[in-house]
Order: C-alpha cells, then sequence, then structure tokens
C-alpha cells in the first residue's frame, strides 16, 4: 500500500533532515521529494515547517528506538554496537557520505525551533535509554548511565567526523575504543 501523503511528507523529510539538515529541508523541496501537492503540509501540520520536521524527528527517533531494541534482544552491548555502526557505515557509503542522523540534524536547528529541539533531545533520550538497558542486561551495573551517554555522544561525533573525512574510519576507531571501555567496566 502507498502511504499517504502525511507519511510521504514525514519520510522526505526525515531524509532531507538527514542530506541537508533542517534549515536546507525546503518547503518546496520537500513537496517536490514527497509528490504531494502544498496544502497537504497546512492540512497534515497546520503549524507548518516546524511542526512537519518535529513529527519527522520523532517518527526517526521511534525507528532508532526500534532497531536498538530489536539488537539488544538479539546479543549484548558489544553486538549493539557493532551492529549499530556497521549499519552506519553501510549507510555513509551507500549515500556517498552524503547522510548523516536526523538527531544532530534536528539539535542544530535554530532559534524559535523549539519543538524540534526538544524533538532531538527526546530522541537522544531514547537512545541513551536503549544503551543503558543493554548495557545494564550485559552486567555493566554501576555507571551505566554515563557510558550509555558517552556512546551516544561518540557515535555522533564520529558521524560528523566521518561524513567530514569522507571516511568510516572515525565510526571503526569509536567502535573500537567504546568496545574496549565495555569491557574494562565490566572487570
Amino acid at each position: 500500500m502507498t502511504p499517504g501523503p502525511r507519511q510521504r511528507l514525514i519520510d522526505s523529510a526525515i531524509a532531507m533532515m538527514r542530506e541537508r539538515g533542517v534549515h536546507g529541508t525546503g518547503l518546496a523541496d520537500l513537496l517536490k521529494r514527497s509528490g504531494t501537492a502544498r496544502n497537504s503540509i497546512y492540512q497534515h501540520f497546520p503549524e507548518g515547517k516546524g511542526e512537519l520536521i518535529a513529527e519527522a524527528e520523532r517518527e526517526a527517533s521511534a525507528q532508532a528506538n526500534a532497531f536498538l531494541g530489536a539488537l539488544r534482544e538479539r546479543g549484548d552491548t558489544e553486538y549493539v554496537l557493532a551492529k549499530f555502526i556497521k549499519w552506519w557505515t553501510n549507510q555513509l557509503q551507500t549515500h556517498d557520505f552524503d547522510t548523516g542522523c536526523p538527531h544532530a540534524a534536528a539539535a542544530l536547528a535554530g532559534p524559535g525551533e523549539e519543538q524540534i529541539r526538544a524533538a532531538a533531545h527526546d530522541a537522544f533520550l531514547g537512545m541513551r535509554t536503549q544503551l543503558e538497558g543493554s548495557l545494564r542486561d550485559s552486567g555493566l551495573v554501576d555507571g551505566a548511565d554515563g557510558v550509555a551517554s558517552l556512546i551516544v555522544s561518540a557515535i555522533e561525533g564520529a558521524l560528523l567526523q566521518a561524513r567530514a573525512a569522507r571516511s568510516v574510519q572515525p565510526l571503526r576507531e569509536v567502535e573500537r575504543e567504546l568496545v574496549a571501555l565495555i569491557r574494562a567496566r565490566r572487570q
């Protein structure tokens, strides 16, 4: 079944945020990419672009948390990290390093775009919660919240470096160091 105009707008907004950031995601390009009519934006998102981007960020967050949750069910934190970083490595290479994290894009939304930044904050908290649970499941109880925060920050930073360098090496380095940290904290 083909998604309706609302979902096409959300899906297009997620893709464009990953490619261009929030400010580079213009309404005209969103309409063209989604194949929707101009009135669809205001019909489904009466507050306009800000509401659409915030909803796209919430959807991207739900997708990321579902992915992390599925990985958690299959293995320990090292497994989760390996698969999550492999997914990002594949995304960067497949898209010629022209894609990034929608959460980072939303976090960088400008003044007056509080609902977008709030959605990014919630997205990061959701990732941290998933990773903290994985760490606890893997036996790292003390400081699991801080390590989860570090993992999110390290991966987000590595993604930015990888895009800038057009190389997945920063992600590989972060994975190696995070695994070493987790192993050391478990002992």
